[in-house]
């Protein structure tokens, strides 16, 4: 599994207080066979046991900026219009976004905050 955090100093405006968390894992057998699996080694087990149903990553309202950082930080790409099926592990907010993402080989967390 790869994880990146990444700090206010690796955005453009460090005022910004940015920050970044990413996890990506191939899907295998083991450690990670399905996202329940996935999200409690990168969350928590006890959220993993409370998933939402996943809606298409294209209606992901901060969808833009989660595949430009994806991009940018981990070589991973994630287009914005694509359906692959997305889970919103925090709510809808202007200050944070927290969703994992099942791509066709691999799992992606991604956890975006600012405290600007």
């Amino acid at each position: 599994m790869l994880s990146l955090r990444i700090d206010q100093f690796e955005f453009t405006d460090p005022g910004s207080e940015e920050s970044l968390e990413i996890d990506v894992s191939g899907k295998s057998k083991f450690p990670h066979p399905d996202v329940k699996a996935f999200v409690g080694s990168t969350v928590d087990a006890s959220c993993a046991l409370v998933l939402a149903e996943p809606m298409p990553f294209y209606r992901v309202t901060d969808r833009v900026r989660v595949s430009e950082y994806l991009k940018r930080f981990a070589k991973v790409d994630v287009p914005p219009h694509c359906d692959w099926p997305t889970y919103l592990l925090s709510k809808d907010s202007w200050d944070e976004t927290h969703i994992v993402i099942s791509g066709p080989a691999s799992f992606i967390r991604y956890c975006w905050s600012t405290s600007a």
